[in-house]
């Protein structure tokens, strides 16, 4: 979760769409027995400097494994890990301004061609690693149709582009109420629809607003959206359902994935907006204590998906050491749960992790240099 400073007000639509269960197929658990090694590695940067101030945050894997492009917000430049090679393999700089400017831009998809999809409230488009514009979307969140009364600035969040189509996604919604939708998006003619997520709306449940005349915040269950060829699939931490949307065929799916090692949801009741920071850690704390299930990533190697779930075990105070309990889920490629465990060795999340070659690739830093932690995996 993040603490987020309150600048929105929002509104939602609804939506509906099928649902189904999960299953544990045969009762079997390929995490039972998990034993796994960790390799850590260090890019080399050829005598650069990889910012990495605000950790491994903005970055894409390329679509065959191959390349990490990470950007420089600070510099508006992209750089290019060779994760093969594991050293940087270039550096590009972009222009903030005039014909061919990126803006303000704070999240980038790389396109199957190695181009860049780069979005933001102003102006968005396809450019070339050169930095140079391929073409600019009539994407104008202030002006787009079929919103209304919801923010249109909120249309950038967690955004994503088709490449086959060039519909865009998003997951707009309102930050008081902890509630997001489905945006499907066409650049063409700046058209929205909104579709409801309603077996997610209890994360609104779980959200802690701290409301007072001197400041606002807010800890709220966190949305993720990814696409994964024709299919696009939403999660959020508040339980361990998702769902699917198929972008071929306007198909949207609630599947409820089972688990028995962890609840598949939070539960309880907690207090929505306070205006004391005591009690609002004390509600955070209560939130933070239940499972939180993390998005899902696609091991390609394997044909399975797997996801980190964690609790955060909070002190009295917010300055007090904070403690995990770290667990791996594992499913099918039809979204059927097929392992879980708990990892007792492993004391925080993976930070910025992605599979490759059937391992996972987790970001770590070493003396201020880029490194990888590789987790091998054997079950």
């Amino acid at each position: 979760m993040h603490r987020l400073l309150l600048i929105f007000s929002l509104a939602l639509f609804f939506s509906c769409g099928e649902s189904v269960v999960s299953k544990f197929p045969n009762d079997r658990n390929i995490l039972e027995n998990l034993t796994y090694s960790i390799d850590t590695v260090v890019v080399d940067s050829k005598g650069e400097i990889i910012n990495l101030s605000n950790g491994l945050r903005y970055f894409d894997i390329s679509a065959d494994e191959s390349s990490l492009i990470f950007f420089d917000r600070k510099q508006t430049i992209f750089q290019e890990i060779d994760l093969n090679d594991l050293k940087l393999k270039a550096t590009y700089p972009y222009e903030f301004e005039g014909p061919n400017g990126i803006g303000k831009a704070t999240y980038f998809q790389i396109l199957p061609d190695r181009t860049l999809f780069i979005p933001t409230f102003s102006k968005s488009g396809i450019y070339n690693l050169q930095g140079k514009l391929v073409s600019r979307l009539n994407f104008k969140p202030t002006e787009a149709e079929g919103l209304e009364e919801t923010d249109p600035l909120t249309l950038i969040n967690a955004i994503l582009i088709n490449p086959k189509s060039g519909l865009l996604y998003s997951l707009p919604g309102e930050y008081i109420s902890g509630v997001k939708d489905l945006a499907i998006i066409n650049p063409e003619n700046n058209k929205v629809k909104l579709i409801k997520l309603p077996e997610m709306d209890i994360a609104g449940d779980f959200k802690v607003f701290w409301n007072t005349e001197n400041g606002k915040a807010i800890e709220m269950e966190e949305y993720s959206l990814t696409l994964i060829d024709e299919t696009l699939i939403i999660t959020c931490t508040v339980g361990s359902g998702i769902y699917t949307y198929n972008t071929s065929n306007d198909r949207l799916k609630f599947v409820d994935l089972p688990h028995k090692i962890i609840p598949t949801k939070k539960s309880g009741e907690i207090l929505n907006e306070v205006t004391e920071e005591s009690v609002f850690w004390d509600e955070y704390r209560k939130v933070a204590s239940q499972v939180s299930y993390h998005e899902l990533k696609w091991d390609k190697e394997k044909e399975r998906f797997y996801r980190f779930a964690s609790r955060t075990f909070l002190g009295e105070q917010e300055s007090d050491p904070v403690k995990y309990e770290v667990f791996i889920l594992a499913y099918d490629k039809d979204f059927n749960t097929i392992g879980e465990t708990k990892l007792d060795k492993l004391k925080t999340i993976p930070s910025s992790y992605f599979f490759k070659d059937g391992k996972l690739w987790s970001y770590v830093n070493i003396d201020d240099e880029l490194g990888f932690a590789i987790f091998t995996f054997d079950f």
